[in-house]
């Protein structure tokens, strides 16, 4: 009886770390692996993000080189022009007075040109598609972080009124802005964000419990 719930006990340890700890990410392909067509020219975007550009002098595209994890980020890089902006979005539903929590790793490898030229994570809530309650929280760095990755952090609680979030990474400048930046594995949710336990992690886990598992059965066979 004592073996059948110590294997019990190692099924139950397993399967939970096995289980994807970014249920709670509202966010579709949220790490960018997914690609498609867009528009006339066949410019890829992000699957299930917006088309966010109001100025061909930005550009964006999938990026396999530079990443946080997976096979790709998202690519947003300025070519000049004042006034110019560009990236992605996404909405989400969201309960107003629920507590959201978002992390955005962000890459950019050199300093961004131009005059007040910056890397933005916008948050919108709004009481309706579009409709915005108050300004939008912004999230923008204008430094390079060199090769290393880094996250943003940031938790609020949705105000009265909320329906859903309005959520963009974007290049934006003042004025002939210059530069890339790469966006990968957003998160936003309603708890906290977890990372999720590597393959290998949890197969040593496994092996190391089931190891401990034939350990006592040939102590047990032993004292027989």
């Amino acid at each position: 009886m004592k073996k059948t719930y110590f294997l019990v006990l190692i099924i139950g340890l397993i399967f939970p770390l096995a289980s994807p700890a970014h249920a709670a990410n509202l966010l579709v392909n949220p790490d960018f692996e997914m690609w498609g067509p867009w528009g006339a020219g066949g410019a890829e975007v992000p699957a299930d993000w917006w088309s966010m550009f109001n100025d061909p002098s930005v550009i964006g595209a999938k990026e396999s080189g530079i990443k946080w994890s997976g096979s790709y980020s998202a690519k947003a890089e300025f070519a000049g022009t004042a006034g110019a902006w560009g990236g992605w979005g996404q909405r989400i539903p969201f309960t107003a007075g629920n507590r959201l929590y978002v992390r955005q790793p962000l890459n950019m490898p050199a300093p961004l040109g131009g005059n007040h030229s910056l890397a933005t994570l916008e948050i919108a809530f709004e009481s309706a598609p579009d409709v915005t309650i108050g300004s939008p929280v912004k999230g923008s760095v204008s430094e390079a972080y060199g090769s290393e990755w880094s996250a943003w952090w940031w938790e609020t609680v949705a105000p009265a009124g909320t329906t859903s979030i309005r959520y963009a990474v974007l290049l934006e400048t003042w004025g002939n802005g210059s530069g890339t930046a790469y966006f990968d594995d957003c998160y936003a949710g309603d708890t906290p964000w977890a990372p999720i336990p590597e393959p290998a992690s949890m197969l040593l886990l496994g092996s190391g419990l089931l190891g401990l598992f034939g350990i006592a059965k040939r102590k047990n066979e032993s004292n027989k």
